[in-house]
């Protein structure tokens, strides 16, 4: 026995497939918007005609150019379009006289521009024929209708059940006042007179920007139910962070997550490489260019110069701290800690040839000079300059991905610190949730034995002598010349010489770093959202609870940041918060569903409402009038699904 329409579709493809139209596969978008996507489904059989002729000037017809960001003249980058400088605001939510200036937009896919409806009268009859009805077979065929008929169906629906006869019919109700959704004419148009629907589940859509949305669902029992709750209802917030459209208060900690994602792929390219027996230097790309002069310069005054103390909080220890003036600081912060800065000053190299020879410079200076910023920092790079400064450690010489793995390696742990300070001085969240693995955690918590780097602490006197430990060979003890376990994260690039010689300057894990970064860009698209929270809501009780709820999720793992990536936060949040802020707003799309049953049938009518029409204007004659400019009221695009089960 067949379990779904795959039989149906063979059928209607034999009969018909020459005439019409017909896919079998995930329904259209207008039909999971006014239907829901419960009762659409996954796959539906649809059968269409389709129309591709004059194909551009179609779609140069029905699809709106993208809008054209304003720009400011200035010598910064353009960043406008950023959340943080929309001036929309929160009490003209859902007020139709204020021009939200969303961007043109369509909510329908390109290739549902080229759908026809038949007539639906062919339609029907191709239901009721008997060949179909019996067809073997498990779901839902819908018809799409050209609207021409009186009651302007839309779409005709056909369900196959082993154990019911169900149909349903999708009809454009037209442009309609706001002010006429009302209970009573909701309940009028599904049951009978003196009947009551027995359940009915409500969804508002209140659109915030062009990125944010918030949506309150409910369900009650009631014979006429309250169409708009803001107190017992379930409140959603939908937002989307574009990569592309970053503002310019956080551009410079977003650059930091592109430059560490382009020294991760550079160092993963240069192994591949080796490994298929490919001898080349790698790549470093990612600098602006420095004279190398003036990098000695400043290395020799990072290391020799006494880095004071961090700033203190320009707010009382008891105050709440605004987040972007947080956001403001953190970008001009005192760096204190060593390796921070040269993080700094490396990056700015520009090419590997001259980030090797900065760290060349860097080691000659720790050996030579008298450092007085040692550093705090637990990296590689770190325990290098305290070994040549202590006169510990022979003058290493950097040699393949050694350089791009220590930059890396410090510019992580930099990145972090700058988040850190944004989420603890805003108060938004404990340093727990910013860890980006439970291990990293853990070693973090115990400071006095970490995982990751080499016990080094041994006199100069046994260092020259050799390490007693059988297999040392008497080698002196340095950071070429440590237990192999130390390189059991860097395992899957390791050689044969790596295996022999036992040495490495420096640590690098595939895995282990794409966590770390996407870990990273978790916290700062969850910073992103709480920008556009404070902005457009102001929500200040909510954002500890947004921030735990974002930051405990399993960060999606990426290997590259581009503009055409985006974050969607969809996070429920409690009615409270925003119900002062809707408060008198009408929705600007509404989803209502009402059923009614006994032993024997049951009756499901949905009303669908949105201020925007979801169908291509093209679908049907009747989407080409243009009614809702002759009303200053809010008014509604209108849709009624009904559907009928009977019991066989």
């Amino acid at each position: 026995m067949s379990t779904n329409l795959a039989n149906v579709y063979a059928e209607l493809m034999r009969r018909y497939g020459e005439t019409y139209t017909i896919t079998y596969g995930p329904p259209p978008t207008y039909l999971a918007s006014i239907a829901g996507a419960a009762e659409a489904g996954k796959k539906i059989v649809f059968l269409f005609r389709e129309e591709r002729s004059g194909a551009a000037a179609s779609r140069i017809r029905t699809t709106p150019v993208k809008r054209e960001r304003k720009s400011e003249v200035t010598s910064e980058l353009d960043l406008t379009g950023s959340p943080l400088k929309d001036d929309c605001e929160v009490e003209a939510i859902g007020d139709q006289s204020l021009d939200l200036q969303l961007e043109d937009k369509n909510p329908w896919k390109l290739e549902e521009e080229f759908h026809r409806g038949i007539p639906a009268n062919t339609a029907r009859s191709i239901i009721c024929q008997e060949s179909f009805q019996q067809t073997d077979g498990l779901g839902s065929v819908w018809f799409l209708c050209d609207a021409q008929d009186l009651g302007q169906t839309q779409l005709l629906q056909y369900e196959f059940d082993k154990s019911h006869f169900s149909r349903g019919i999708l009809s454009y109700q037209g442009v309609v006042p706001a002010y006429t959704v009302t209970s009573q004419s909701l309940v009028r148009q599904h049951s009978s007179p003196g009947s009551h629907p027995a359940e009915t589940v409500i969804e508002n859509n209140y659109i915030v920007n062009s990125n944010m949305m918030l949506r309150c669902s409910y369900s009650t029992n009631a014979p006429l139910p309250l169409l708009i709750n803001l107190h017992d209802c379930e409140v959603t917030l939908n937002n989307t962070f574009h990569v592309g459209d970053c503002s310019s208060l956080t551009q410079d900690f977003m650059n930091q997550l592109r430059i560490l994602v382009y020294i991760r792929e550079d160092i993963v390219n240069y192994h591949k490489d080796v490994q298929q027996g490919i001898t080349r230097d790698p790549k470093y790309r990612c600098g602006i260019g420095i004279d190398m002069d003036e990098l000695r310069e400043a290395i020799n005054k990072t290391m020799t110069d006494v880095s004071g103390f961090t700033d203190l909080p320009s707010h009382g220890l008891g105050g709440d701290s605004d987040l972007e003036d947080v956001v403001h600081r953190a970008k001009i912060r005192r760096i204190t800690d060593l390796t921070d800065k040269l993080w700094e000053l490396l990056k700015c190299c520009d090419s590997y040839k001259d980030l090797k020879m900065a760290f060349n410079m860097l080691f000659q200076c720790a050996a030579r000079c008298n450092i007085v910023n040692t550093p705090t920092n637990k990296n590689r790079l770190a325990e290098i300059i305290k070994e040549l400064a202590n006169r510990r450690l022979a003058m290493p010489c950097l040699s393949g991905a050694e350089p791009l793995e220590l930059l890396l390696e410090i510019g992580l742990e930099k990145v972090y610190k700058d988040y850190e300070f944004i989420y603890t001085e805003s108060k938004m969240c404990s340093t727990n949730l910013l860890k980006h693995t439970s291990e990293v955690a853990t070693a973090n918590d115990d400071d006095d034995s970490p995982q990751n780097l080499p016990q080094l602490r041994k006199s100069l006197h046994n260092a020259v002598r050799g390490d007693p430990t059988p297999g040392a060979g008497g080698m002196r003890k340095t950071l070429l010349h440590h237990n192999g376990a130390d390189k059991s994260g860097n395992a899957k690039y390791a050689s044969k010489d790596d295996d022999e010689a036992g040495f490495k300057n420096s640590h690098f894990d595939e895995h282990e770093s794409m966590e770390r970064v996407s870990k990273l860009f978790q916290i700062h698209c969850t910073l992103e959202h709480l920008l556009m929270i404070q902005v457009h809501l102001n929500l200040p009780n909510a954002y500890s609870d947004i921030c735990s709820k974002l930051l405990k999720k399993t960060p999606r793992l990426l290997e590259a940041i581009d503009d055409q990536l985006s974050d969607v936060m969809d996070i429920n949040i409690s009615a409270h918060c925003v119900s002062s802020h809707l408060d008198g707003k009408e929705p600007y799309s509404r989803h209502i569903t009402m059923r009614s049953y006994n032993k024997f049938r049951e009756i499901k009518t949905t009303f669908y409402y949105n201020s925007d029409n979801i169908c291509p204007p093209n679908l049907a004659e009747c989407f080409q009038s243009d009614d809702k400019k002759l009303v200053k009221e809010r008014t509604y695009h209108s849709w009624l699904y009904h559907k009928i089960r009977t019991l066989q």
